[in-house]
């Protein structure tokens, strides 16, 4: 587990918090853009280089402190220069049936997009900024500092509530656009919190979720299983693979992402630490230092608000937010695949995500509901692994 700092989380309605001051990451309430008052300590600590993402920056046109406030697109797209991909593109299938979803892609080990997946979710529309501070800005939330270009080495966890949290990212995204700041100033990322714990109600935001592209031991309860992303422009995953071997559906809410994919299978290409864990920067990758990974086979997709995105057991997986952005996701298993995680511990799986899918396992096996299981699996949701 990482270190835990806390950082002024009771602070009042009006009031500012210090979200971390490691040189790659300062943030601070917004106040105006001359580092006075509210500012002050993130203007004395920015600077640096701009990031390298093998793609042209993604910068606002209009101020995006409002445009976050009134839930806009966060670009303008005739501003924006065009993606050129790197690699083979993943699949887009929309309009899929759940039937065909597991016959097609989950059998088959094959990831997928499918476009306006939530599109009869109301959550598209009704998570702003504002709304997040009325309903959320007082909770205390965990964010992770340090996932970056050069790895997590040095992964920290700090908390902040939510308001200040919103009000940083505000900020450096009006900065970035006035080139006051790079993107790698950008603050903290609120990076795989439990759904419910962020937005209890959540739920009733996600009415007319497809649940049936969950098993159905996980559809009644999968609010329960499902993990949250905010965080700005530019906020990076660098490579790694689900801890738990899960199959993983991932949901667009706000903005996009880019994910940069490989099967597990070519894990021996990219330089694995930590366990899961990647060397390798997939974005701009230095073929000198890892010269395995010029052969590896990489797809790339990009998702936008409402896509979801599936990802079979074990696929290594390197995300960049192309701007500011909401998701989540959800890790679920099928009997075969949690039993394949309990066996995982032969290759090297920590006892304690052994433990994990041990628990699901038991639970499918044995046809005991999930949430009767989950309060044995509640802690794997707040792991910071």
């Amino acid at each position: 587990m990482e270190n835990s700092i806390k950082l002024n989380p009771t602070v009042k309605d009006g009031g500012s918090v210090a979200i971390g001051r490691e040189p790659m990451r300062p943030t601070a309430k917004d106040g105006g853009s001359n580092g006075s008052g509210p500012v002050a300590a993130l203007s004395s600590s920015l600077g640096g280089e701009s990031v390298a993402t093998g793609q042209e920056s993604m910068r606002p046109t209009a101020d995006p402190s409002a445009m976050l406030r009134a839930g806009l697109p966060m670009l303008q797209p005739s501003k924006v220069m065009s993606l050129k991909n790197r690699y083979p593109s993943v699949e887009r299938r929309e309009n899929l049936s759940s039937i065909n979803f597991f016959h097609d892609y989950v059998e088959k080990n094959r990831p997928v997009v499918v476009p306006k997946a939530l599109k009869h979710c109301r959550a598209l529309s009704c998570w702003t900024d504002d709304y997040l501070h009325k309903v959320a800005g007082s909770r205390t939330v965990m964010l992770k500092q340090g996932l970056n270009e050069e790895g997590v080495g040095g992964l920290k966890t700090i908390t902040s509530r939510l308001s200040d949290y919103l009000d940083s990212v505000a900020l450096f995204e009006t900065r970035l656009e006035r080139n006051e700041v790079s993107a790698k100033d950008r603050p903290p990322y609120l990076h795989d919190l439990p759904l419910l714990s962020v937005l209890p109600d959540a739920a009733k935001d996600l009415d007319g979720f497809p649940s049936g592209y969950f098993p159905k031991w996980y559809r009644t309860d999968w609010p329960k299983f499902a993990q949250f992303f905010l965080g700005p422009s530019q906020s990076l995953t660098p490579l790694h693979f689900d801890c738990l071997l899960t199959h993983n559906l991932f949901f667009q809410v706000r903005g996009r992402k880019r994910f940069i994919i490989l099967h597990h299978d070519q894990l021996p290409s990219c330089y694995r630490y930590q366990w899961r864990w990647c060397e390798v920067d997939a974005e701009t990758p230095d073929y000198i230092r890892h010269p395995l990974y010029r052969d590896a086979q990489v797809q790339e997709c990009i998702v936008e608000p409402g896509d979801m995105l599936y990802m079979p057991p074990g696929m290594l997986h390197h995300v960049r937010s192309l701007d500011c952005s909401i998701s989540f996701n959800v890790d679920w298993h099928t009997r075969a695949s949690a039993i394949q995680g309990v066996l995982a511990l032969k290759r090297g799986m920590p006892l304690k995500n052994v433990y994990y899918n041990a628990v699901i396992a038991l639970g499918q096996c044995t046809g005991q509901p999930a949430g009767r299981v989950l309060p044995w699996y509640r802690s794997y949701l707040n792991y910071v692994s």
